[in-house]
């Protein structure tokens, strides 16, 4: 093999990524350059080796992890080097065409992503100093900064694909923007009109289908309380009732067809049809009774025709059987939403780890939901919304933070002569985000994932509850880098980071910290300041022991505030 040519060492890479909301005007005056990257290896903190085939030139790169600042280290190789390496980086490879703009005192490279990333647009620009990163200004056609969220750094969008959603995707919900949509009450009203007014014009039965995703109150919300409605005159058949059973997933698993739950194929949607048809032909149908426990049919029921025929699950308006509806109507929930119920249903109903009904849903459901669930809202009626609403539900958690926090420090010494016990050290970094389809700080509502050592601490906290400290519902459960990333995948965007050094102390039973605390947002590093931090996650008689501790450690509980650090 050639020797390798001269070292070009970059030791530090000041960078902010951004993507594009509109392409600039005449952009092919600006010089251009077609791009292929592939990735040696990408370790487990985000350092990776790069391969990069740039016009005619060919390069190895040494990235360190980081966001906007990273180590950088870029060899130029020849092309055999090249073409021995490449076969080394398959599955895990970027093509773009990335245009150079001067712009201001700085150069903008413009990447047009292809292949599987087509439709991407990102723009990256490249500063001498963070001084000149912190006072860029972007043009008008820049849309929303992603340098510090992971999902746009090369290396993810080679391995993960497109964060962002398909063009075929944008169309389909562009298509169902156009249906009528109403809230809950509202829309239970229309709806209950719609059947009322189809019955009443009909001799035949009338079937009504409600479809919705995981957890969207489909069931409870809607159909039973449509069922209530019109009593003797109807019946409601669950598809859950038409699962094959896990004898028939097995079979098809040993044929090489691997299924999953929470896709159509689990389901005899054919029986289904035919039942429809029977019950609306006043036939008598014999339904199989799904166990949930066995995870099989376990026998059959008779069930006779009614004029209202209610049939409510996940695939209610697949393509299969919605012909056949006279009533239509599509339970929507947002994802965030959906994980949420999801966690605290199943926690509470199966006993599972969160951890795994999170993977299950990063990995399984959401997935299965935009590709044969959400695109069935096109056959719908109505849409119903009916939105997780954190001030209820957030407090089934069953758990409460308590804390107030008192801006300063407290000496060693003191603490000692307290009888405080020092438990010891932690750095923790709080990666604070935002879902695609809400906004957490309008709703009071908080989650983020904790950096601590090994660990990743996802935590939700549910809107502030009345008191004189910060009391709010939470839960939180440690999960794996491979959780993290699927979850993230799905959910939204990193909106802010909280540093903190952090000391912690037990006095009388009650935990306190003294946190030195930074701030990054948008890019910007600020620091906070230093502050004593008191808090339980225990009792309701907890609040007098913070109390008492408070006042032992000198603290006018007056000065006392309740924000949070992502609030400051």
């Amino acid at each position: 093999m050639p020797e390798l040519q001269k070292e070009k060492p970059k030791p530090k890479e000041i960078e902010r990524k951004f993507l594009i909301a509109s392409l600039p005007p005449d952009l092919d005056k600006f010089p251009k350059k077609e791009i292929s990257q592939g990735y040696l290896a990408i370790t487990p903190d985000g350092t990776e080796v790069r391969l990069r085939e740039k016009g005619n030139k060919y390069y190895q790169t040494i990235k360190t992890a980081g966001g906007k600042i990273r180590g950088e280290t870029e060899i130029e190789i020849t092309k055999e080097q090249f073409q021995s390496l490449w076969p080394m980086t398959e599955g895990k490879r970027v093509e773009k065409t990335r245009y150079e703009i001067p712009y201001q005192n700085s150069l903008i490279e413009l990447d047009v992503y292809a292949g599987s990333l087509k439709g991407l647009l990102t723009a990256e620009v490249e500063f001498k100093t963070e001084k000149g990163s912190n006072e860029f200004t972007p043009p008008d056609w820049f849309g929303k900064e992603v340098t510090e969220d992971k999902r746009y750094k090369n290396q993810n969008l080679a391995i993960a694909g497109k964060p962002e959603i398909s063009l075929k995707q944008a169309e389909r919900k562009k298509e169902i923007s156009t249906k009528p949509e109403y809230e809950l009450q509202e829309g239970l009203g229309i709806l209950v009109d719609k059947i009322k007014s189809k019955a009443e014009k009909s001799k035949e039965p009338i079937i009504v289908q409600i479809a919705g995703g995981s957890a969207s109150g489909k069931t409870s919300e809607v159909s039973d309380k449509v069922k209530k409605v019109f009593g003797h005159d109807s019946i409601t058949l669950s598809m859950d009732d038409y699962y094959r059973g896990k004898t028939f997933m097995e079979s098809e698993a040993q044929k090489g067809n691997n299924l999953n739950w929470d896709q159509p194929e689990a389901l005899n949607l054919e029986l289904l049809q035919k039942h429809l048809k029977q019950l609306k032909n006043g036939q008598e149908i014999e339904k199989p009774v799904y166990d949930m426990k066995i995870s099989e049919p376990a026998r059959t029921e008779n069930v006779k025709p009614a004029k209202i025929i209610i049939i409510e699950g996940l695939f209610a308006l697949n393509d299969k059987i919605e012909k056949q509806g006279d009533v239509k109507a599509f339970v929507d929930i947002g994802t965030h939403g959906r994980i949420l119920r999801r966690l605290l249903r199943d926690i509470e109903r199966t006993g599972q780890k969160p951890a795994d009904i999170l993977k299950y849903f990063s990995e399984v459901v959401e997935p299965m939901h935009e590709k044969y669930i959400n695109s069935t809202k096109k056959n719908a009626d109505i849409i119903i919304k009916n939105e997780y609403q954190p001030e209820v539900e957030a407090d089934r958690s069953g758990l409460h933070e308590i804390q107030l926090k008192f801006k300063g420090e407290i000496a060693n010494e003191i603490l000692r002569k307290l009888g405080a016990e020092r438990l010891g050290e932690v750095m923790q970094t709080d990666n604070y985000y935002n879902p695609q389809d809400r906004d957490l700080i309008s709703t009071g509502e908080i989650l983020r994932i904790r950096e601590e050592g090994n660990k990743r601490i996802l935590t939700y906290k549910g809107p502030k509850m009345e008191s004189d400290f910060r009391k709010r519902p939470k839960f939180e459960f440690e999960i794996d880098n491979e959780i993290e990333k699927k979850f993230l995948s799905i959910y939204g965007d990193k909106i802010k980071t909280i540093k903190k050094e952090r000391t912690l102390f037990e006095l009388d039973g009650i935990i306190f910290s003294l946190d030195k605390v930074k701030k990054i947002e948008a890019g910007k590093e600020s620091n906070l300041g230093t502050f004593i931090e008191i808090r339980s996650t225990g009792k309701e008689t907890d609040e007098e022991k913070i109390k008492k501790v408070i006042e032992k450690l000198g603290l006018n509980f007056k000065q006392g505030f309740k924000e949070s650090y992502f609030e400051m």
